[in-house]
């Protein structure tokens, strides 16, 4: 019998709201009461939620806020970093258009209820969202997220030629032209922003191709984690898991968390150490990946990262061996 999909939305959706709310005096408390949250979904990234949920948190936040723009102002309120992943792979970009080939391709780490697209016919490129069942809300945000980090990355003001959103207009024209200084329409068939051609050139100004190729890895297998259908149910809470996680980490500081080292670590053999995760339904491999998955939020939450340090930081010796260790999974 086949599993039912992962569903299309993961806690970071959330956050992105809740990280803005301070800044904006919007008050989420009773919102999130009333969603029906999984636990954990309001502290970690990558909790899997029901997209019906995520919805709900969005539109009531609007409601709320009673601001109809409410999606603009997030988008001018959110510090790089608030995408975690997303913003480190945008920023260190070379250029605009390699930015956004890479949030197109690891945008389902937020969700997964529209198609994100990039063109480019004859001098203009498109950047398109099509969901049909979207919000403006999450619409505006993205479109204006979208453009205030060209802007931020790049040093350059990036002008769209055109803004065009699927929904109607839900504030004044010059609240819009404010933030794209473009013409801005409504009805559209889809959500799209029209640039230059020229414009995916643009370079940004502090690239790193090496840290790029290890978060690319990283955000890779965090899509293949949350994605994956077919994996075994988790394991159930084991002590002795626990204590695997434990020696990881460890392990992980001191630049060495192969099987060996781990089991060395715990006082067993390493064939032993396989034997009883199996026998719990996990693996050194998956929780290896685990921890370091959940190192990586923890680094990006609270550093800048260089490849070196998030190398070391995940226990690899090298930027070098971090991306050929990564892309071997």
């Amino acid at each position: 019998m086949s599993k039912e999909p992962a569903p299309p939305a993961f806690s970071d959706f959330i956050l992105l709201l809740i990280s803005a709310a301070p800044k904006l005096g919007l008050p989420l408390d009773a919102v999130l009461r009333g969603a029906a949250l999984p636990p954990g979904a309001l502290s970690q990234r990558g909790v899997p939620i029901p997209l019906s949920a995520a919805r709900y948190v969005w539109s009531s936040a609007e409601r709320v806020s009673g601001d109809p723009l409410l999606g603009l102002r997030i988008a001018e309120t959110l510090d790089v970093g608030t995408l975690d992943i997303l913003d480190y792979l945008s920023r260190n970009s070379d250029s605009f258009g390699a930015a956004l080939s890479r949030f197109i391709r690891f945008a389902p780490l937020l969700a997964d209820s529209g198609e994100l697209s990039l063109s480019a016919d004859g001098g203009r490129a498109r950047f398109r969202h099509v969901a049909p069942n979207g919000l403006p809300a999450v619409s505006e945000l993205l479109a204006g997220m979208t453009v205030l980090r060209a802007r931020t990355f790049s040093g350059e003001h990036v002008r769209p030629l055109a803004v065009r959103f699927r929904h109607h207009r839900r504030g004044s024209a010059g609240a819009y032209e404010q933030i794209f200084d473009a013409p801005v329409e409504f009805g559209a068939p889809c959500d799209e922003l029209v640039f230059r051609r020229e414009h995916l050139e643009i370079p940004f100004r502090s690239p790193d191709p090496r840290l790029c190729e290890i978060l690319e890895e990283l955000a890779q297998l965090r899509l293949q984690q949350q994605h994956r259908v077919d994996a075994p149910p988790p394991a159930a809470p084991s002590g002795f898991v626990d204590e695997v996680r434990h020696a990881l980490r460890e392990c992980i500081a001191e630049g060495n968390p192969n099987i060996d080292r781990v089991a060395e670590r715990m006082g067993v053999s390493a064939r032993t150490l396989q034997r009883q995760l199996r026998e719990r339904g996990t693996s050194h491999r998956a929780l290896l990946a685990e921890t370091r998955a959940a190192l990586v939020d923890r680094y990006l939450a609270i550093a800048t990262p260089s490849r070196h340090a998030l190398a070391a930081e995940l226990g690899y010796a090298s930027a070098r061996s971090a991306s050929r260790a990564l892309r071997r999974r």
